[in-house]
């Protein structure tokens, strides 16, 4: 019989008083019911253990709750992590505050109800129980399971990580009167950069960087694609023949098309061929910013060369830019990540006045982040909290950094390039910079100083943007410099 008598156990509601006083239709509807039920305080309900054996509860406010806010929220909290069902009802009778409340509580309201209304109510919110029981704990189940799968996709990032560094150089050639530096800052765990510096034979170097469109693992993983695809020297037999940069691109160009990636539509790329004997140097780019040259005297230049994204057109063109490299000179290769750490300034030809006014607040706030980054980062390389520089007297070396989603700002003549089906959608909405890399103050830094110094600016630059929240690309610099 007492098993019985377990099985057959009445509900019990819950009734906390934060009012002066219980209606008496309340007292009547409670005894309607087949529960049982008991009284307590706000207060006292904020600290007991009763709320997990009610079957229903039952809030008595006063006309006033203002008061009561931050108590009440702290037993809606409670509530939330055991639903029960609550009615809310006034000391004196008047209808009910309006209360804010998790959406996972369902609250009724029972002001004017006579006491067989009230009680019909009551016998409703226990029944109530058993659905809410199975619902939280399917809540509370998918929560876990949530959270499982974000830690497996976070061991998967890692991994592509660490999958995608193992396909970095892990040294930079060494070579007489020769300086290769890299910059390698991703914006989360992969990147969607990648950049090489590697000897073809005794007298020849290839260097390359490319940026795929695209974000996290599926852009990580095309990178190591494209580092595969960058042949520079192909082999027949027992000999072996240097391919020109155009020609390396056109074989990118035509793997990608080949392959159908459905999560790329185009590569931004510069591959240049080096001779280590004449310093002459052979170069290619396809959508990538224009590189920039520093003479011997620290005059700047671009290294303007036509080609567009890589993986777009069937039979793209490639123009080679032939350079002769003095004692003195340097050449930085760079993605456009540098430019949106170095450009505050956009305008918008034909937007909207509210967009443009927006468009004005935004790059205020970008001019007076990157200068407070300029301002910040001002410590020598060897105070940096990682190694950055990857010299050649060093070995080399290349670091990331963690962290968000980025628009592809790319482009010929240093502008920005878009698919067909992007232009569709953006319209007239083309950002049309009024400077470029080779006038802003990160320019002057390298004019003056160097690469060196230019690119320990940067990382500190960055390091700074990142703790201010500034929205930042992949950022990827490859530098050559000839030694005096």
């Amino acid at each position: 019989m007492a098993s019985i008598g377990c099985r057959m156990a009445r509900p019990h509601i819950q009734v906390i008083v934060a009012g002066d006083r219980v209606p008496e239709c309340l007292r009547g509807a409670l005894a309607s019911t087949h529960a049982t039920s008991s009284f307590m305080t706000l207060g006292n309900a904020l600290h007991a253990e009763a709320l997990q054996h009610a079957a229903a509860v039952v809030l008595v406010l006063p006309d006033a709750v203002g008061p009561l806010s931050g108590p009440l929220r702290i037993l809606f909290d409670r509530l939330e992590g055991a639903p029960r069902a609550t009615l809310l009802i006034t000391s004196s009778g008047r209808p009910v505050p309006t209360l804010r409340h998790p959406p996972s509580v369902p609250v009724t309201d029972g002001s004017n109800l006579d006491e067989a209304a009230l009680g019909s109510r009551l016998a409703a919110l226990l029944s109530m129980r058993k659905s809410l029981h199975t619902l939280h704990t399917g809540l509370v189940a998918n929560r876990r399971t949530g959270e499982h799968i974000a830690q497996r996709y976070m061991r998967q990032l890692r991994l592509a990580s660490q999958v995608q560094r193992g396909f970095l150089p892990t040294s930079l050639p060494q070579l007489p009167g020769l300086q290769f530096d890299a910059l390698f800052r991703p914006v989360d765990y992969v990147s969607g950069d990648i950049y090489d510096v590697h000897r073809l034979d005794e007298e020849h170097v290839a260097i390359a960087l490319a940026d795929a469109t695209g974000h996290g693992i599926s852009a990580a993983l095309l990178t190591v694609y494209i580092k595969r695809a960058l042949r520079g020297k192909e082999i027949h037999g027992g000999r072996y023949r240097i391919l020109p940069p155009d020609e390396v691109l056109q074989g990118l160009n035509r793997d990608i098309q080949d392959a159908e990636l459905s999560d790329c539509s185009f590569v931004a790329a510069v591959y240049g061929v080096l001779n280590t004997r004449t310093r002459s140097l052979a170069l290619a780019r396809g959508g990538t910013p224009y590189p920039l040259l520093r003479s011997a005297n620290g005059k700047l230049s671009t290294v303007t060369s036509a080609g567009s994204v890589v993986g777009v057109m069937p039979h793209p063109h490639f123009e080679v830019a032939y350079l002769q490299l003095e004692p003195g000179d340097s050449l930085v290769l760079y993605s456009d990540g540098l430019e949106r750490m170095v450009l505050p300034e956009y305008v918008q030809d034909g937007v909207p006045a509210g967009l443009r006014r927006a468009a004005a607040r935004i790059t205020g706030w970008n001019r007076t982040a990157i200068a407070a980054a300029e301002r910040s980062a001002t410590q020598p390389v060897a105070a940096l909290s990682a190694p950055v520089l990857a010299a050649a007297g060093s070995g080399g070396s290349h670091t990331a950094t963690q962290a968000r989603p980025r628009p592809h700002t790319n482009g010929d003549r240093g502008g920005q390039v878009f698919s067909a089906s992007a232009a569709e959608q953006v319209g007239r909405l083309r950002p049309k910079r009024t400077t470029d890399v080779l006038h802003s103050n990160w320019a002057r830094t390298l004019e003056r100083e160097g690469c060196h110094a230019a690119l320990a600016q940067l990382a500190g630059r960055q390091k700074a943007l990142r703790r201010l929240g500034f929205p930042l690309d992949d950022l990827t610099v490859v530098t050559l410099q000839i030694d005096d």
